[in-house]
């Protein structure tokens, strides 16, 4: 099945997902996780129960927080750069670094529903690869559409992938190769919402959360 998504520009997801090999530089990659696992916002996530056992938070913004964000994040602009898509206008950004034994079961992105029911599913979900262990042992990235997988994404360093926002998708179990959270598999997510005017005012401008809540 092939999918014309609704956003313009030169970006064009002509199937479920798309998929961008050596998307930024190593070295800049290097320099997100740097500031991923120094960042004192690190911890036990604090999205569904879907990712138990896994690390990170999250940052909630709209378009006019996006300096807000860059401020606290700097290493994060080439990313979000490359990902960003125009015609969305709010976004829920999260490292996610995945151990040994560790998965995400099964889940649609509904995150933007905290702030207002009606919100719905994402336009679209990015992921960079920022970092994948040498020797990793799963941490496949699974796509499923109506109960059936429509793409097995194996995860390599440095690619950007763009899968429809609308897809369950999970991240089979790491069995070997991240024993401890510095050697973790490491990605950087963000879910791409085009909310409605209405419930656009319940979005916030900009807002760090963690398990111990939120700050602006």
């Amino acid at each position: 099945m092939r999918f014309q998504p609704p956003w313009g520009g030169a970006f064009r997801l002509h199937t479920f997902h798309h998929h961008k090999p050596e998307a930024l530089p190593e070295g800049t990659v290097d320099a997100i996780r740097s500031a991923i696992l120094g960042s004192s916002l690190l911890g036990e996530t604090n999205l569904t129960d879907a990712f138990a056992g896994t690390y990170g938070f999250t940052i909630t913004f709209r378009r006019e927080g996006l300096s807000k964000l860059t401020g606290h994040f700097p290493a994060f602009v080439p990313f979000l750069e490359k990902a960003l898509l125009p015609d969305c206008n709010a976004f829920l950004l999260n490292p996610l670094l995945i151990q040994n034994g560790r998965g995400v079961e099964p889940h649609l992105d509904r995150s933007m529903e905290f702030y207002g029911e009606g919100i719905g599913s994402p336009l679209a979900v990015s992921v960079l690869y920022v970092h994948v262990p040498e020797h990793l042992e799963g941490g496949e990235l699974r796509l499923y559409h109506r109960g059936r997988k429509v793409a097995a994404v194996k995860p390599t360093p440095r690619t950007l992938v763009t899968f429809r926002g609308d897809l369950m998708h999970e991240v089979v179990a790491v069995q070997a190769g991240a024993p401890m959270l510095s050697a973790a598999r490491v990605s950087l997510v963000v879910e791409q919402y085009r909310v409605p005017q209405a419930l656009l005012a319940g979005v916030p401008h900009f807002e760090l959360r963690t398990r111990d809540g939120a700050s602006a």
